[in-house]
């Protein structure tokens, strides 16, 4: 006999109740019986499938069958195997449980075309009830259905890549890849990704019919019924995760593909997680073990997830100080958060680095447009305004938040947040200071005042409720103090300085006891070590000189007047083997001022880099630089901690802490250490840096 034009490939392990159904539909085709052959591939534990093929063999003689059998078990190795046994040129896939309508495979041989995959529509058949019912109105046929008569480009009919059958394929084309045995489940869809990928082709969906449709019988113990598990739903998904990332990819269609493949296999793992929300940690935990953290969608992975709210003014992605130190702060908390924040385009760029900080727990976010404002009662009102709005939709799907956390330095933060407490009194409220609101980093005291009008009554109120009153012309800063002292559950203070200089400034004694007893110190959070080398930065350094780095912004109060100073004064020799290279902004400005200053050899300025590229720098320079801003003559004691000490701690690098003498910098095991100001002690870090690095 000639070869035929197709090869219908039927994978079968202890199918003997189930395959003649399948081959008796294979034998009713309206396609000539000498176009096509049945190829079934025995594969597990030996049973009467055998015998049900000779049965079907006698009643159909004309149809062309034959069985091969494969001793590993699996469908993987079936499958592989009718590939390799295939006779056609082109081949499909027929499931032992399944069966096709009558003119299924016709459809298929008419849309054969250079390039073009044809596809037929899918009937899902409930078998394990009194009466199978076909039901044809599923994910699948709502996709392609539209399309029928059409060829479509793979990419945008991706639904059809997700499952194996229903498909006519080139047999040289399906030999080009294997189904990946090693997997549970899935392999289907890594299977028909590397067909697309290796070759992008067209779909043609065939005109939709009940006589041209392939039936999915879906019983008890398929996969399609299988029981929801922690290992069918997470692990397995993220096992075809993992093989989809690994993949080379050849062309932009396929990428398209794989990211929707992905999300596809992320919203399972949703689904599975919507049911069981405390096992979302150990699907993080798992995520990291596999190395998917930057190929996971976490908006799908997330969505719906939260039962918690964060309100933070500033967050990722803009490159903000107080945004990270919010990501990070989430990320430590390790529970899911919808993030109300707001744009900071018009005052800051973006570090897309940061997102990865606390992605891993971000639900929904709404970044409210428009020009930021700190003190700006009216931008206030206005964040405030759409926070609600936000909120109040979320609400309708979830109930109330369990939780909301603040963190200023922008005030608005803890007025939504608030606000929110004062509407959901058993809401449980975590306010966060960065830095006292009542004083800027100057020592002047910040005078803006709160606007009257129904947030500002509604916010007087909720004070009077609990024996707080404020004055009629009340500044934002002081109402920002007082509503999260007075309305808080927890206030998180970032080192032990800050609280007494902020709770030494308020008159009420008795809310300064509240905020004692319920506020905890807590100083900014270090990343995991991983992170330091998620991204490897390109950047030249030259082993034969000690090179000291420091990252971040000049104010009037913290500035490296006294390092300039003392790199001048050593001698040539000792210069000539330093490299102090500062990442800041406008540094074209400290490269004038090193020049004018004979240090042109020595500093070497640069622009700012991303958050990931700062703390993979960190981890290659033999020393990094801090210094504390200078509060002589503005509070008692020094408040402010840098955040910057976070990220140097975790770095594994020697850091050279320039302090006032009692802030918390100062209490902290730097290697190297000199005070403000002090020109001849900096001199001498200098020097025994360059005698322990070199």
């Amino acid at each position: 006999m000639s070869d035929p034009l197709l090869s219908v490939v039927v994978p079968t392990c202890r199918g003997a109740e189930r395959i003649v159904e399948t081959l008796r539909s294979l034998a009713q085709q309206t396609l000539s019986a000498d176009l096509f052959e049945v190829v079934v591939v025995l594969n597990g534990p030996r049973d009467d499938t055998p015998a049900r093929l000779a049965d079907v063999r006698r009643a159909y003689p004309a149809l062309r069958l034959r069985s091969i059998r494969v001793p590993e078990v699996g469908a993987s190795h079936a499958r592989n195997a009718g590939i390799a046994a295939a006779a056609g040129a082109h081949l499909t896939f027929v499931d032992d449980d399944d069966w096709v309508s009558p003119t299924f495979l016709q459809a298929l041989v008419d849309g054969i075309e250079e390039g073009v995959v044809p596809l037929a529509m899918v009937a899902d058949v409930v078998t394990d009830t009194a009466e199978p019912v076909a039901e044809y109105d599923n994910y699948i046929n709502r996709r392609i259905s539209v399309h029928a008569g059409k060829q479509v480009p793979g990419e945008v009919l991706n639904t059809a890549l997700g499952f194996v059958a229903a498909k006519l394929v080139p047999t040289a084309l399906a030999r080009s890849a294997r189904f990946d045995a090693d997997l549970r489940s899935g392999e289907d869809v890594v299977y028909w990704f590397d067909l697309f990928n290796r070759a992008p082709f067209l779909f043609r969906v065939v005109e939709t019919s009940t006589d041209a449709a392939y039936h999915r019988s879906i019983r008890v113990g398929s996969l399609s019924r299988q029981m929801a598990s922690y290992d069918f739903s997470v692990s397995q998904r993220l096992e075809v995760i993992e093989r989809l990332a690994a993949r080379e990819v050849s062309h932009p269609a396929a990428e398209k593909v794989r990211l929707k493949m992905v999300t596809a296999q992320t919203d399972l793992i949703n689904g599975y997680l919507r049911e069981t929300r405390d096992e979302h940690r150990r699907a993080i935990e798992e995520i990291r073990d596999r190395g998917l953290e930057r190929v996971i969608p976490y908006d799908v992975l997330n969505a719906g997830l939260a039962r918690d709210l964060a309100i933070c003014y500033a967050f990722p992605p803009y490159a903000d100080t107080s945004a990270l130190v919010a990501a990070r702060r989430i990320r430590r908390r390790g529970e899911i958060v919808d993030v109300v924040s707001h744009s900071m385009r018009a005052i800051r760029g973006k570090d897309a680095s940061g997102q990865m900080i606390a992605q891993e727990f971000i639900g929904e976010q709404l970044q409210i447009p428009g020009k930021p404002g700190a003190f700006n009662w009216r931008r206030i009102e206005r964040f405030v305004e759409a926070g609600l709005e936000q909120i109040r939709t979320w609400e309708q799907t979830k109930g109330h938040y369990r939780s909301v956390y603040s963190r200023t330095m922008w005030p608005a933060s803890h007025v939504l947040a608030a606000l929110y407490k004062a509407r959901r009194p058993a809401t449980t409220w975590i306010a966060e200071f960065s830095d006292p609101q009542l004083w800027d980093s100057l020592g002047q005291r910040r005078s803006s005042v709160a606007v009257p009008g129904p947030l500002l009554d509604e916010l007087t109120a909720a004070l009077e409720a609990v024996g707080v009153e404020i004055d009629a012309e009340v500044s934002i800063a002081e109402l920002v103090e007082l509503v999260a002292y007075a309305l808080a559950d927890e206030i998180v203070f970032t080192n032990e300085n800050q609280r007494e200089v902020m709770l030494g400034y308020l008159g009420d004694a008795e809310l300064a006891t509240r905020v004692r007893g319920l506020s905890t110190v807590s100083e900014h959070p270090t990343l995991e070590p991983n992170f330091y080398h998620l991204e490897t930065v390109d950047y030249a350094l030259d082993p034969r000189v000690m090179n000291l780095a420091y990252f971040g912004v000049f104010y009037q109060t913290r500035g490296l007047d006294e390092v300039l100073e003392a790199l001048g004064q050593l001698t040539p020799e000792q210069r000539g083997v330093v490299r102090l290279h500062v990442f800041t902004v406008q540094p074209e400005e400290l490269t004038a001022a090193a020049h004018a200053a004979g240090l042109g050899d020595v500093i070497i300025a640069n622009p700012y880099v991303s958050y990931l590229a700062a703390l993979n720098l960190a981890t290659r320079m033999d020393v990094l630089l801090i210094n504390d801003a200078s509060t002589v003559g503005l509070h008692a004691r020094n408040p402010y901690l840098p955040s910057k000490w976070a990220d140097y701690a975790g770095s594994g690098t020697d850091v050279w802490a320039i302090v006032e003498p009692g802030s918390v910098l100062s209490t902290k095991k730097s290697r190297y250490q000199s005070r403000i100001g002090d020109v001849d002690a900096a001199r001498a870090q200098l020097v025994a840096m360059i005698e322990d690095h070199l």
